[in-house]
């Protein structure tokens, strides 16, 4: 079985637990993958695909049943402070970071740099690994949600584990 799972119209049985499907927004990768939910620092609810299970660690991690890839996922809390949300906002808070990956850290950058109005996301070949790094944020009552999502995946870069980074970014739900 490969990192997803594709279902076509695949009926399910009424002893399953019934999942959310989505579909990645990246134009060229078509994914439909079965989804459960999960709590973040209480506050934040994301959904993963159901085979990535959730491990004991000082983050959110999950390991995917293959056993080559890790996803961790860590919240930071912030005031609003007349802080605009946009695609400045994203390129000052990572350009500089991914680009010392590289001088400093001795990353490979791929070309896939992508910053929108709600989120930034680069990935980079480490050794054996394709890390992909998406950060997103979200206002409410007055302070800013930033998400940092990474995966960790030892496989050549893929379009696929890309598309999924996204797919979890739009499960995100703030839940106050």
């Amino acid at each position: 079985m490969g990192i997803f799972d594709f279902f076509k119209n695949k009926k399910e049985d009424s002893d399953q637990p019934k999942n959310k499907e989505l579909k990645s927004n990246i134009k060229e990768v078509e994914l439909d993958i079965k989804l459960k939910p999960y709590l973040l620092d209480d506050m934040i609810q994301i959904m993963l695909p159901i085979e990535w299970t959730p491990f004991e660690s000082d983050r959110f991690r999950a390991r995917h049943e293959n056993g080559k890839s890790i996803l961790s996922i860590k919240n930071f809390r912030r005031p609003i402070d007349g802080i605009k949300i946009d695609t400045n906002y994203f390129k000052d808070l990572k350009l500089e970071l991914f680009e010392k990956f590289v001088t400093e850290g001795g990353y490979e950058a791929y070309d896939d740099l992508t910053v929108k109005d709600d989120f930034i996301s680069k990935s980079f070949k480490v050794d054996e690994e394709t890390q992909y790094y998406l950060t997103t944020a979200n206002a409410s009552n007055g302070y800013i949600y930033l998400t940092e999502i990474i995966v960790r995946d030892i496989n050549q870069y893929s379009t696929e584990m890309r598309a999924l980074t996204m797919v979890i970014k739009d499960t995100l739900k703030i839940l106050y």
